[in-house]
């Protein structure tokens, strides 16, 4: 650039670019803000597109692809042999003892090799070989004749009684009635499917107008069973809590539990929140004990209870933010990980232990590190993903470690998502519950399907029992 001989055109020039570096340093300092932003935004956009069951609340049928990169599973996995357990049962095919079968067919040798006839020679059982199936199915048809007569003193007529079980000409018995039930209900069949199993076993088709109307009778008859399932559960030490989107009627729903290894609570209800307790479940408010949950905001409500964090979640939390390069991520999650297995060999830690404190260091150093809340054009600043679980550890830190304090507290809530789980299979075959009275149906008798077949009982004998009218061995055996 060649300066005028001018001094003072040269004054002018300088001034003219230093305001132009001005405007320049100002521009780049502005476009150095929008590209962090910016890049904030594609690591959070990039950690949204990578989530799986590994590092987010995802169920695992959501992971269509397997991930390019391996990701760390939350909970460390036991090594176990191949096969059954120690101490598993199992279900092997066992013989029976002749009496007990159905038909017994001799095989005798009629003649031998050399061709001399065997028939009158004495035989003995040489061994024998069961086959198990099952008859041809058939429907059984029962007809009640009703007789009538005369009084020979008074002349008034006479009938004989039906049973209760027979209000009409024509219909169907409790066993089919409980059938049709546990069909649709625990093993999630369409009504058209279970009309086509009908009419493929018995020849005989059954409309989805009955079905629907068997599944109300059975709701019914629920009453007195779900009553003691909830008065047991608030007599429980911990119990689990957790909550599933339903469709109703094309809307959203929330399917809510409540639940141990013993006793399952469910109930559907419009919201989410505290209403669906205050109107379905509010007992609750009075439990003592400790509940494990999720934190969400609701279930802080129960302020008699303790509580308990399901550390299953906090891990998948971690997972993802171990996936973003955070350092403090991996020391906390080794840390859960570290005071889990000395849980499970029978050690618990108190307060003033040095796993409590590296917990706190940990927290305060994650907030240290995680960016600072960024001001919107409106509404309070966002915070990460990761100071957000960092102030959530450090506020509920007593919740968190309760597990590693306290005999008998779990460290997930895997029991409340296993017992929520049979309704995601529910929704993918109906798609929608076509009514409120529907999804309550459907609550009602799986929190009682479920709390039989973890006692151990037969749920078709003790549906047939309670549709019957009858009291079923659950509420006549009490435990």
């Amino acid at each position: 650039m060649i300066l005028p001989d001018n001094i003072e055109a040269c004054h002018i020039i300088i001034l003219e670019l230093i305001q132009q570096v001005n405007t320049l340093t100002a521009l780049a300092e502005k476009q150095a803000i929008i590209i962090k932003h910016q890049g904030a935004k594609i690591k959070e956009l990039e950690a949204r597109l990578n989530q799986n069951s590994q590092n987010s609340s995802k169920p695992p049928s959501s992971d269509f692809n397997k991930p390019a990169k391996k990701t760390r599973s939350a909970l460390p996995k036991e090594l176990k042999k191949q096969g059954g357990q120690k101490g598993h049962k199992g279900s092997t095919l066992k013989m029976v003892d002749s009496q007990d079968a159905d038909n017994v067919i001799p095989l005798k040798p009629e003649r031998c090799k050399c061709g001399k006839r065997l028939k009158r020679q004495p035989m003995v059982i040489h061994s024998r070989r069961q086959l198990f199936d099952i008859p041809k199915p058939k429907l059984i048809i029962t007809e009640y004749q009703q007789y009538s007569c005369s009084c020979p003193e008074c002349g008034k007529t006479n009938y004989g009684v039906y049973p209760d079980q027979t209000k009409a000409p024509v219909q169907y018995g409790v066993g089919i009635k409980s059938l049709t039930t546990l069909l649709s209900v625990k093993f999630h069949l369409s009504h058209q499917s279970i009309s086509e199993l009908f009419v493929d076993l018995y020849k005989q088709p059954i409309n989805s107008a009955t079905i629907q109307s068997n599944i109300q009778t059975a709701s019914k008859h629920s009453d007195e069973t779900l009553e003691h399932i909830k008065s047991e559960l608030l007599k429980l030490a911990n119990i689990h809590l957790d909550e599933t989107g339903l469709r109703v009627k094309n809307k959203k729903y929330w399917l809510h539990v409540a639940s141990n290894e013993m006793w399952t609570y469910l109930y559907a209800h419009k919201n989410r929140g505290r209403k669906a307790i205050e109107e379905e479940f509010l007992e609750i408010y009075n439990y003592v004990g400790t509940v494990t949950h999720d934190s969400w905001e609701t279930y802080w409500s129960l302020k008699k209870a303790n509580h308990s964090l399901c550390g299953a979640h906090i891990l998948r939390e971690l997972v993802a933010l171990i996936e973003q390069d955070r350092k403090w991520a991996p020391k906390m999650l080794n840390l859960l990980i570290k005071l889990y297995k000395k849980n499970k060999g029978g050690k618990q830690i108190d307060r003033r232990s040095s796993e409590w404190r590296q917990y706190k260091q940990i927290c305060k150093a994650a907030l240290e590190e995680e960016p600072p809340p960024v001001k919107g054009a409106r509404g309070k600043p966002k915070s990460t993903k990761g100071r957000n679980l960092a102030k959530r550890l450090l506020k509920y830190q007593e919740e968190v470690l309760r597990f590693s304090r306290e005999v008998d507290i779990p460290f997930t809530n895997n029991q409340a998502e296993r017992d929520l789980r049979p309704a995601k299979g529910k929704i993918k075959v109906a798609g929608s519950f076509r009514s409120v009275q529907g999804a309550q149906y459907y609550a009602r008798l799986q929190s009682v399907f479920s709390t039989w077949r973890k006692h151990g009982y037969n749920v078709f004998e003790e549906l047939k029992t309670m549709i019957n009218d009858g009291k079923p061995a659950f509420l006549l055996n009490p435990t």
